[in-house]
């Protein structure tokens, strides 16, 4: 694969990842809520996209933002509201954003999941910057790990390295983690969200997920085809 393409091709992917995680660890604020109504970010993102989720909840966003150009700071105290309502709390979660919650019989915090999330990072050499004040499989810090790992490929790439190792972690992470549980969650988004913008989300997340996924093999078939060639 040319070195450019797979260059941008990383950094769009890190865009995505690290928006996607700052939206599930803190919520839209208002700035992000200004910048995704004036810019293109979503518009594009669907227009590059065959997958069904992913364009129906880029543009189900897209109508809300739209709607509510004119009143940010009143929408994003109707965001956070919902934003608490799925994810923080106080009392019951809607949507609980840990992987352990999804994947442990007894739905609890700190399952042997969220160890094996912790482990995958040491091998990668990074340690959660919220290790014990976040289990480190929170969704945000999952999609960050993901960016983290798009943005290393890609300053290897520029470096006139190869990114097999860094992909194949990846591909790993998507299959044995993220893919593994982000759908049943984001379900939960969809029933339980009061908002466009949340339910425009969950779909956007599960759509880039599984396209992500895809596009992930396609790519390192072909590294791995030309390193033999």
């Amino acid at each position: 694969m040319e070195k450019q393409l797979l260059s941008e091709w990383l950094q769009g992917r890190e865009l995505v990842y690290s928006f996607l995680a700052r939206v599930y660890q803190e919520g839209p604020n208002q700035e992000m809520l200004g910048a995704l109504a004036g810019e293109q970010f979503l518009a594009e993102l669907a227009a590059d996209s065959q997958n069904e989720d992913l364009t129906a909840g880029c543009r189900q966003m897209q109508v809300e933002l739209a709607a509510h150009r004119e009143d940010l700071e009143a929408y994003h105290q109707e965001l956070q509201e919902d934003y608490n309502r799925l994810f923080v709390g106080p009392g019951h979660l809607e949507a609980p954003p840990w992987e352990s919650v999804y994947r442990s019989q007894e739905h609890l915090l700190f399952s042997e999941k969220t160890l094996a999330v912790r482990e995958f990072y040491r091998s990668f050499g990074l340690e959660s910057k919220k290790k014990n004040q976040e289990p480190d499989d929170h969704l945000g810090l999952e999609l960050e790990f993901m960016a983290w790992l798009c943005r290393e490929a890609a300053a290897k790439v520029q470096d006139g390295g190869v990114c097999e190792k860094l992909l194949t972690g990846q591909k790993r992470f998507l299959q044995e983690h993220l893919e593994q549980w982000v759908p049943a969650l984001t379900a939960d988004i969809q029933r339980a969200a009061r908002t466009d913008f949340f339910r425009g989300l969950a779909r956007l997340t599960r759509g880039w997920l599984a396209t992500d996924a895809s596009e992930v093999e396609m790519v390192l078939v072909e590294i791995q085809k030309e390193q033999k060639g």
